[in-house]
């Protein structure tokens, strides 16, 4: 099979910016005007149209707020970055000639340990792999990585609005897209163990399942020491200290992440809210 190239429509970017426009309002309480003076807010005028077309924004006063449908977009989006953060980066790094992930070692390092050890040539990034395998859109993958990142937040000096509608940003995710390694260039002959004057080819499905039951299981492990680290930070606080955690309207919160990531042990298993709409649908006018 050929390895397809990827694109990006505008009405597909003006949807993501969409979502991430939204997320800004619901969660940090960004306001926009319905008659906006500023530069950086006049640039996001389809952006804001989308959302008010949707219904996933109304005007109140001389202000643009989010309906509850809106909150409940966030919401969803918020779910979708929590599974992207817990069962899609572990893919980030990964030695295919030993099987290897680098967050088998997640919890060896300190934060600069860490990203020097991220560094190492010996990593491949599948996640766009994994994506593809589970028939999700890459795109959206690595638009969810540049999000975690902060990488339109960190635009020109902070300017998110900027950013999020960079023809150079959205170029370089079409970039990582269409050059990371695909399910079907993974595949690979070796020699067979009882026979060495016999090869053996593995298939690029044998390889993807292979590297999604390894990952699962890494990834609940990494959930059930996340919450032994927790309990012991928590054990470590004087009995006088009381420690809120912030959560944001639109936050999406999992009562018990053990039990809700599980069925992903399964290489095939697709949350539900990966095929639930998210994205504005988006007209473009020439």
């Amino acid at each position: 099979m050929a390895k397809q190239v990827y694109a990006l429509t505008e009405a597909q970017r003006i949807g993501f910016a969409s979502i991430f426009v939204l997320d800004k309002m619901v969660r940090k309480g960004r306001q926009f005007a319905v008659a906006p003076t500023d530069p950086d807010e006049m640039a996001l005028k389809d952006v804001i149209q989308t959302l008010f077309n949707e219904h996933l924004i109304e005007i109140q006063g001389a202000y643009y707020v989010p309906t509850e449908a809106g909150k409940e977009r966030v919401r969803r989006f918020r779910q979708r970055y929590e599974e992207y953060l817990t069962v899609y980066d572990i893919y980030c790094a990964v030695d295919l000639a030993t099987g290897e992930f680098a967050f088998e070692r997640y919890y060896d390092f300190d934060d600069d340990g860490w990203r020097l050890y991220l560094q190492q040539e010996r990593w491949e990034d599948l996640r766009v792999a994994v994506a593809i395998y589970k028939k999700l859109d890459p795109v959206e993958i690595v638009f969810m990585s540049f999000v975690m990142e902060g990488r339109f937040d960190d635009y020109a000096d902070g300017k998110w609005e900027l950013g999020i509608l960079s023809g150079e940003l959205w170029q370089e995710i079409l970039a990582i897209v269409n050059s990371n390694l695909h399910p079907c260039e993974l595949g690979y002959t070796t020699t067979d163990p009882n026979d060495p004057s016999r090869t053996i080819e593995v298939s690029p499905e044998d390889v993807m399942h292979d590297l999604l039951t390894r990952g699962g299981q890494l990834m609940l492990e990494l959930v059930r020491r996340g919450k032994e680290v927790e309990a012991e930070q928590q054990a470590l606080q004087p009995a006088t200290t009381t420690t809120t955690e912030i959560v944001y309207d639109g936050d999406f919160v999992i009562a018990d992440p053990y039990v809700y990531y599980t069925p992903y042990l399964s290489p095939y298993y697709v949350s539900p809210v990966w095929t639930a709409p998210l994205y504005p649908a988006v007209v473009v006018r020439y």
